[in-house]
């Protein structure tokens, strides 16, 4: 959920500067407070000296998460929209073309596309982890299961195995 999540921000990023580009719209430019000028300034200077100013590190930090454009703010509240609704229409038992028909209503077709695949991807990723899991809870080819999967596969499977109490 969380890397769907996260794809789902960089793709509405990615878009955004896209259509930015498109427009002709010049990037955003970062938003200072004279405070917080005069910080960076003066961290800048200790980090002129030869030493890392965390002042420095945690203004800029500062400063790059206030410098999100309001298109790029509200392409992704329009996304968590659009993926709110596939989430409830799923819920209530609609199949992959109400999710495909509420993400084409506003969305290009190659991001709807892309979240297709990524979507088909997990779910076949989940149906393998379950069948391994399976097979090697009933013990019965659980070998089988296991050369399917490469050894970085295996290794990300131990994240989905329940927890084992050590004594």
């Amino acid at each position: 959920m969380i890397v769907r999540a996260t794809i789902i921000i960089a793709t509405a990023v990615a878009a955004a500067a896209l259509w930015r580009a498109a427009a002709g719209v010049p990037a955003a430019a970062p938003v200072r407070s004279p405070a917080s000028a005069t910080t960076l300034a003066s961290a800048a200077n200790y980090a002129g000296r030869g030493g890392r100013s965390p002042l420095a590190e945690a203004g800029a930090a500062s400063i790059a998460a206030r410098t999100v454009a309001p298109a790029e703010a509200a392409a992704a509240s329009g996304i968590a929209r659009i993926e709110a609704a596939v989430r409830e229409a799923r819920r209530r038992g609609k199949g992959e073309q109400e999710a495909y028909r509420l993400r084409s209503e506003s969305m290009p077709a190659a991001q709807v596309e892309a979240l297709a695949r990524m979507e088909a991807a997990e779910s076949n990723w989940r149906r393998r982890v379950e069948a391994l899991q399976a097979a090697c809870a009933a013990n019965i080819g659980c070998d089988d299961a296991r050369a399917s999967f490469t050894r970085e596969e295996l290794a990300k499977t131990a994240a989905y195995a329940a927890p084992a109490l050590r004594q």
